[in-house]
């Protein structure tokens, strides 16, 4: 089996770990700078005594409006914090520093730079960068004076990238990738290679690795080479954000519907940091070893948690209101965690400084813990989703299937990818447990009743062919086999729509063999409307003039691809919360209200006083009152 490429980045970056010693280099030679008096500050700075958000902290955190600046971003440097103000076309670097954050420094550029530049490279004394106005590589010491410029060559393709002893200058050209020693001037191949576009965009673990961006017009691809030896380490398609302290590494990459925070050390098994939620949004402080984790728990809040990834503790918990939510994370130092969001009492752009030591959380729950892979997956937590499964299984009267169990059966036009992952797995099960409450006792176990068997499997992918006449990929499907009925759902793509549009699927052909309650249904659609009864055509058909928000007939254009389809769509959408829009005008109230009827009928549900969940949106109640 192919090792999944989390494995291999892996193996990528252990093997840095013995590729050789890079060969120790002079520092290149220096203009030195001739220091001017140091002009009188203004100290008073950015602070905000008594901020909201440091009364409610206890002083935990405290609030810099950046008025005037428009701050786009923050990277921290060894005496302060660098912000970043840009226009489509200029740059504004401040330097702030001192308790107060005052301005010690300031640099107009006369392009657009952010701290997400892949060129922006930092270094203990101050940072460098490619102005691609000028094709030079600029260098600045930690008070923004230029220390030097570097002319790229004149082959090179994208932009360049320089060493943190800023003797080497990494590019590439059209057909090779290079180094160049800017002492001597020697430019060696590292690789050599060919693709229409093809740039460095990274060097990491002590610049021993060189990330590459190769695309061409189907595809983009990343390679990670050694930069001692050439050597091809690791090519992947997939997306990693990848960043390095010293000898420590950190990425983050999405496996299947998970978003995982790998980190390690090369030469040691890695490590996997696993928040309680699955989506979150992780900000690794390299620094300082450990990691934000932005998540909002509810639609009032934002939380900000940090874990020290030595102990895999989660340390310090902040709470703030769901609009402050911020978009850039940053050490700045001895526990300090420095991040920018919108503020709307000041009416701009603020930098807060959030003093983690101040704020223990009181947390001894580990959250690290060993990287499992799909070769060698967690077998405790499967035996524990499988075991949950069983206990949804029987207190609904079906088959919840999960992992190997999942795929072993399927349909000619399509494959299963098995789900391997336990966190995703539970968080599915709770879901489908939770949603399946939503019908009364008796419908599903009628369902099951009408065939052999009423399964429900989770799996990781469906993939179809058009040869087969089916999609290439789904996010749920419904079929037989003999007289088994499945119900198959991706872990992680919206399962919940998913799950209500399948199980309507088997209500739909309950109802069409139990009543007549769809013998009209054509009459409810537009004159002259027919449907596609052809999945790949439905794609390319216009269908604009029947999703008009007065006269709405279906609610997208899959659902003009067959009857089934659209009753299916109606119900996803009518179990759902927020989607009362669809079904504001007469026509789509009639189509709804004769689904519901149909159900009440089939199931002996006429004289029920409840209203089902999809009733909701129901102008006329169908609950039976005597």
């Amino acid at each position: 089996m192919r090792k999944p490429f989390a494995l291999l980045l892996l193996l990528c970056l252990l093997l840095c770990g013995c590729a050789g010693e890079a060969v120790q280099e002079e520092p290149a030679t220096i203009p030195s700078v001739t220091e001017a008096p140091a002009p009188t500050l203004d100290t008073t700075g950015f602070y905000i005594p008594g901020s909201a958000l440091e009364a409610e902290t206890n002083g935990a955190v405290r609030a810099y409006p950046l008025s005037g600046q428009d701050a786009s971003g923050i990277l921290p440097l060894r005496d302060g914090i660098l912000v970043f103000s840009c226009t489509e076309s200029t740059t504004l670097l401040t330097v702030l520093t001192g308790d107060t954050f005052y301005s010690a420094a300031s640099l107009t550029l006369d392009f657009a730079l952010s701290p997400e530049d892949s060129t922006l490279r930092r270094w203990d004394g101050g940072i460098s960068f490619y102005d691609p106005i000028t094709g030079e590589v600029v260098v600045l010491d930690s008070s923004l004076r230029e220390i030097s410029r570097i002319a790229a060559p004149e082959d090179m393709t994208g932009a360049p990238l320089l060493s943190g002893d800023r003797t080497t200058l990494y590019y590439c050209t059209a057909s090779a990738i290079r180094a160049l020693d800017l002492e001597s001037g020697i430019s060696r191949v590292l690789k050599e290679i060919r693709y229409p576009s093809q740039n460095v965009t990274g060097l990491w673990l002590d610049d021993t690795v060189l990330e590459c961006s190769l695309s061409d017009n189907e595809t983009q691809d990343t390679l990670y080479l050694s930069t001692v030896t050439g050597e091809t380490m690791y090519m992947t398609a997939n997306s990693i954000t990848l960043t390095t302290a010293e000898n420590s590494w950190y990425a983050s990459f999405l496996d299947g519907s998970l978003q995982v925070y790998l980190f390690g050390q090369p030469g040691e098994e890695p490590a996997v940091l696993a928040p309680d939620e699955l989506s979150t949004d992780c900000h690794f402080l390299a620094e300082d070893n450990a990691a934000v984790i932005i998540r909002q728990p509810d639609m009032e809040t934002t939380v900000l948690d940090y874990y020290d990834l030595e102990t895999g503790l989660l340390t310090s918990s902040l709470t703030l209101e769901a609009d402050f939510y911020p978009w850039c994370v940053e050490s700045a130092g001895n526990g300090q965690v420095a991040f920018l969001c919108y503020d709307e009492a000041y009416d701009c752009n603020t930098l807060y400084c959030w003093d983690t030591t101040a704020l223990p959380s009181g947390n001894t729950q580990c959250y690290t813990g060993p990287y499992y892979t799909m070769d060698e997956p967690d077998y405790d937590g499967l035996a524990a989703c499988t075991l949950y499964a069983q206990e949804i299984s029987e207190k609904h009267g079906i088959q919840v299937l999960v992992y190997r169990d999942a795929v072993e059966v399927q349909p000619w036009d399509y494959e299963f990818t098995y789900e391997y992952q336990p966190r995703v797995l539970m968080q599915e099960l709770k879901q489908l447990d939770a949603r399946l409450e939503n019908f009364p006792d008796g419908v599903l176990q009628t369902l099951a009743e009408q065939y052999t068997g009423l399964r429900i499997a989770i799996v990781r992918s469906i993939s179809g062919s058009p040869e087969s006449g089916s999609l290439d990929t789904a996010v749920g499907i419904q079929f037989w086999e003999e007289y088994d009925a499945y119900i198959v759902l991706t872990a992680g793509m919206n399962t919940e729509y998913t799950l209500y549009h399948e199980l309507y699927h088997l209500i739909d052909t309950y109802l069409l063999n139990e009543t007549n309650a769809f013998d009209q249904w054509d009459l409810l659609n537009p004159v002259g409307f027919s449907y596609d009864f052809d999945y790949i055509a439905n794609q390319t058909r216009n269908s604009s003039e029947y999703l008009r928000e007065d006269a709405r007939y279906f609610i997208d254009t899959y659902s003009m691809s067959y009857p089934k389809e659209d009753r299916a769509r109606i119900m996803e959408y009518a179990m759902t919360e927020g989607n009362e829009s669809y079904f504001q005008c007469d026509t789509m109230q009639k189509k709804l209200k004769t689904i519901c009827e149909g159900i009440r009928k089939a199931f002996g549900l006429r004289k029920s006083p409840e209203t089902f969940l999809w009733e909701q949106y129901l102008e006329e109640s169908l609950a039976y009152s005597e």
